[in-house]
């Protein structure tokens, strides 16, 4: 009775973990006057000298396909995006001021106000939930 119950059910999670990517820090001036003030990193700043933040996220689907004769069927789905509900920040502000001084291996921060150099400037999205029915004859 119990299998015939949870014949036809599927569950596929994904867990997805990154750690924090780097990132340059920018001046936005002209520190070394080449004319070009988009691309310049505080002097003595390597490439790649930010650290942003960890990503977190767990994905779920759950379905269920039910069979009408041969040749029909129906496919019952719930799909969850981010179930833990975690803030995974996406983009770090990564404009600091020309005289920025070592060390230079800084961390993006949540808790620096926003418009702020190493503020989190965007976030992926909150928690979704989905439902989908799928037919195949």
């Amino acid at each position: 009775m119990g299998s015939r119950i949870l014949a036809g059910f599927e569950l596929a999670p994904i867990v997805t973990y990154g750690t924090g990517r780097p990132f340059n820090l920018l001046t936005l001036s002209d520190v070394n006057s080449d004319r070009h003030y988009a691309s310049d990193r505080p002097l003595g700043a390597p490439r790649n000298s930010g650290i942003g933040p960890d990503f977190l996220n767990l994905d779920l689907r759950l379905s269920r396909t039910v069979k009408f004769g041969e040749r029909i069927s129906a496919q019952l789905m719930a799909e969850g995006f981010n179930l833990a509900n975690r803030t995974n920040y996406a983009t770090v502000n990564n404009l600091v001021a020309a005289n920025f001084a070592p060390p230079f291996n800084v961390h993006g921060s949540a808790a620096i106000a926003p418009n702020q150099p190493l503020d989190f400037a965007s976030a992926y999205a909150k928690r979704q939930i989905q439902f989908g029915l799928r037919l195949s004859f």
